[in-house]
């Protein structure tokens, strides 16, 4: 008798807390080619639509989601001249980055979130071959950095925690 009991109690329960489900589709289809005017057309997992990426004139067009072009600028670090090296990362309170060799200038720091909006911007000397960034009192979230001095180009992704 018990047992009954317990079977209809979490079958009734189970059907009160129990989500509903919906049928949705989700599709890997399309192919990837480059159309006469140059744009970039594919389709990716869950893209029911064209998706793409056209530049023209100093002008960048993107369509449908898309992953980021962070990886573009961060294929462009060029190691041969000056390494870096970015630790903690994700961070806590303070970023490092280490260079391979002396930099005597003032490099210009650039923080992007996302959006691709500047979040912050300064402009420091490192510490021997050491840059630092601490306090940057922003949201726990992933960043692109922009390092650029005389001889430095660097891009690199960074990600505040909490």
């Amino acid at each position: 008798m018990k047992k009954t009991i317990l079977v209809v109690f979490l079958a009734i329960s189970s059907t009160l807390y129990s989500q509903n489900l919906q049928r949705q589709m989700v599709t890997a289809q399309g192919n990837s080619f480059t159309i006469a005017n140059g744009m970039y057309i594919s389709q990716s997992i869950g893209q029911q639509s064209l998706t793409g990426t056209s530049q023209k004139n100093n002008l960048t067009i993107s369509q449908g989601y898309q992953q980021s072009l962070w990886s573009n600028y961060i294929k462009t670090n060029d190691a041969s001249i000056i390494s870096t090296k970015t630790y903690p990362n994700p961070f806590f309170d303070t970023v490092y980055f280490q260079f391979s060799q002396l930099i005597n200038t003032s490099i210009q720091i650039t923080l992007f979130d996302i959006t691709g909006k500047i979040v912050y911007q300064e402009t420091k000397k490192p510490n021997e071959k050491i840059l630092s960034i601490a306090n940057l009192q922003l949201p726990s979230a992933t960043y692109l950095v922009r390092l650029t001095a005389d001889k430095l180009n660097y891009y690199t992704q960074i990600i505040q925690s909490k």
